[in-house]
């Protein structure tokens, strides 16, 4: 089988021209097989070819709420073991960020958590879902979008809570979108993901950043040839301790 290499897809020319006398933000959702591996490798290799610089933010204990789907613990139970995640996740693929020589920075998703802005921020993003019907339905579909894959692969769905899961998946989408309203002070051109983002980040992104940075945060999908269908998301250290548990 052919090497897989990743492509950008859905990028104008114009856009794309513009490439190599700008700054990208490559987020990385840890747990996620299209940041790993040959595709994360390959998704190097076409950064450095094409970007001026690049900012890797390593979005890790974004992840809390995702764990917390798999296990009966609410997501702050599982703060500590993103971030542990997120440390195992740099240092397994150092190996194919550190081949970058375009000049590079690593940021973890803490810096939004921890920013001065963030709750601001936020109480912006409530007040929109709050008073915009059409907001409000990208995050509704958004979160039945992902529920509708993720029951999909469950062994038994009639044991799944649906209840606790939307409001799992709305605190994880509720966090990014704010995160993206933040993410103009990194002035990046362009944010780079593989495939495309949910209609609630492109809501976000149209509603809180293009109409103020033009200019930043771009959005670009990057996509894989030669590839096979990716798997589910996988957690290294908690999934480590649920076979370790009694």
């Amino acid at each position: 089988m052919a090497s897989i290499k990743s492509i950008f897809r859905y990028v104008t020319e114009e856009d794309r021209a513009k490439f190599n006398q700008s700054q990208c933000l490559l987020t990385i959702s840890v747990g996620q097989q299209t940041h790993e591996e040959e595709r994360f490798d390959s998704t190097m290799d076409l950064i450095n070819a094409s970007f001026k610089s690049c900012v890797l933010c390593i979005d890790d204990s974004l992840q809390r709420h995702t764990m917390a789907l798999n296990m009966a613990k609410d997501a702050a139970f599982f703060y500590d073991i993103s971030i542990k995640e997120g440390d195992l996740w740099l240092a397994r693929n150092e190996k194919y960020y550190s081949k970058l020589t375009i000049p590079t920075k690593i940021i973890r998703w803490n810096r939004w958590l921890e920013h001065p802005n963030y709750l601001k921020q936020q109480n912006k993003v409530k007040q929109l879902i709050d008073t915009d019907s059409e907001y409000k339905a990208a995050f509704e579909h958004a979160i039945d979008e992902f529920l509708e894959k993720y029951e999909r692969r469950l062994n038994d769905p009639d044991q799944f809570d649906k209840s606790r899961a939307k409001q799992l998946c709305f605190d994880f989408t509720l966090e990014e979108c704010t995160a993206l309203g933040l993410w103009p002070e990194l002035d990046c051109h362009f944010e780079v993901y593989p495939n495309r983002h949910n209609r609630a980040i492109e809501e976000t992104r149209r509603r809180f950043v293009l109409p103020f940075y033009p200019d930043l945060l771009r959005s670009v999908t990057i996509g894989f040839r030669n590839a096979k269908q990716i798997k589910p998301q996988c957690f290294e250290f908690s999934q480590n301790m649920a076979e370790e548990s009694p």
